[in-house]
């Protein structure tokens, strides 16, 4: 496990905020086990049931503040201290109605918050950004918005951030150093098969190299990041975070970062048989956990804890019954983990009923439309409007309270 942050011992200074609101957003992506990570403690009889080659010890489960219904998996020490601080908080069954067990198709619907019977082309985070860069990419960067609108740190780009005109990020992947392309700015595509393909690459290219300047300034300002990240390459998500605290500190003034964490398609493997405590999904947790606790340390270490916060998201959860090969198959909800100083730090929603007698095909229930928690971070941490809400996220969907009134 990992030693208790500074950032904790520091929580309850309240700092004023030194910048603008940032919110981190950490894609898991392959589907993340939901009853494997906030455990109900509650249904314990009923978990060991169904799921007799992979249910955690229940002395093994961390106990959390201020309840003994709920605990988390053993692994994620990091974020329980978070949470017992108040720093962390969890939203209990979060996904949509008629889910999508298809991993390319239900990650585009919480991309681009789209109902699960209609097809989007844009981000939903994207349309909010579009907002705020009224008519974007013409005319950026300019002297009131010198930075990118959004930032992806990995080694792809991701649909969250796709605008009707084209993509509102800028990637960053910290295996590769950051600089300008060799793209022809007086060029223009080749008039030839997949034409409008090219020409939005190279679009895309010349964009990036107009903020090349202020991203790779960022980037170069000395910071000392927290002792309490691992060895490079040992923990990619921690990797990204590191980068993303980097650009913070270098003063950006982007207002949303995407991470991701792949490996969570735990169908196999996911516990070892001798010690359901290890396996796949006990790595990959405390890779997270490690991760999130490290970037909160460089968080308090710049001051900056009023201005950041940040999420989790899987593209669904798992079944209730284990498989035969120590795994579990693609569910329907999941919880979300989200952070910062400024969270209203509670356990959001019930935990899920699961039944006496359970089959593979049964499901955890729907609490909460994921575009709800969407909905209540654009007007609780943003600031925007139900207007504005309304015309990133179509329908009606109520308030969660995630941030501190």
């Amino acid at each position: 496990m990992y030693p208790l942050l500074s950032a904790l011992d520091a929580c309850h200074v309240r700092r004023q905020g030194k910048g603008n609101k940032v919110f981190v957003i950490i894609q898991l992506i392959g589907g993340n086990d939901g009853l494997h990570t906030v455990i109900p403690v509650s249904r314990y009889s009923q978990i060991a049931a169904a799921r007799p080659n992979i249910f955690i010890p229940e002395n093994k489960i961390l106990p959390i503040k201020g309840t003994s219904d709920t605990g988390l998996h053993p692994s994620l020490a990091g974020i329980r201290d978070m949470f017992d601080n108040g720093l962390a908080g969890f939203i209990q069954g979060v996904g949509y109605e008629h889910p999508n067990f298809s991993h390319f198709r239900s990650s585009d619907i919480w991309l681009t918050g789209s109902p699960a019977d209609k097809s989007l082309y844009t981000g939903w985070m994207a349309r909010y950004l579009e907002t705020k860069f009224k008519n974007y990419p013409e005319g950026y960067p300019s002297k009131e918005q010198p930075d990118p609108p959004a930032m992806k740190v990995g080694d792809t780009g991701t649909f969250l951030f796709q605008g009707k005109a084209m993509d509102m990020s800028i990637v960053v992947n910290p295996s590769i150093p950051f600089g300008a392309s060799d793209t022809d700015a007086k060029g223009s595509a080749p008039d030839s098969f997949g034409v409008e393909e090219v020409r939005s690459i190279r679009e895309i290219l010349l964009q990036t190299d107009k903020y090349a300047g202020v991203v790779k300034k960022a980037l170069d300002t000395p910071f000392a990041s927290s002792k309490l990240y691992p060895k490079a390459g040992e923990n990619s998500l921690a990797d990204q975070l590191k980068v993303v605290a980097r650009l913070i500190n270098g003063g950006l003034k982007t207002s949303v970062y995407m991470v991701d964490m792949k490996g969570f398609d735990t169908h196999v493997e996911q516990v070892t048989a001798s010690d359901k405590t290890k396996g796949v999904h006990a790595a990959l947790l405390s890779k997270l956990s490690q991760a999130i606790t490290c970037f909160w340390d460089d968080v308090v270490h710049m001051g900056r804890e009023e201005d950041i916060a940040g999420m989790t998201f899987s593209e669904f959860g798992r079944r209730i019954v284990s498989t035969s090969g120590l795994g579990t198959d693609h569910g329907s909800t999941q919880p979300v983990i989200y952070f910062g100083a400024n969270i209203d730090s509670q356990i959001i929603g019930h935990n899920p009923v699961i039944p006496d007698q359970v089959t593979v095909d049964d499901n955890l229930p729907l609490q909460y439309d994921f575009k709800a928690v969407y909905a209540s971070v654009l007007r609780q941490w943003f600031g925007a409007g139900n207007d504005v809400v309304q015309s990133v996220l179509p329908g009606d969907f109520p308030g969660i309270n995630i941030f501190k009134t």
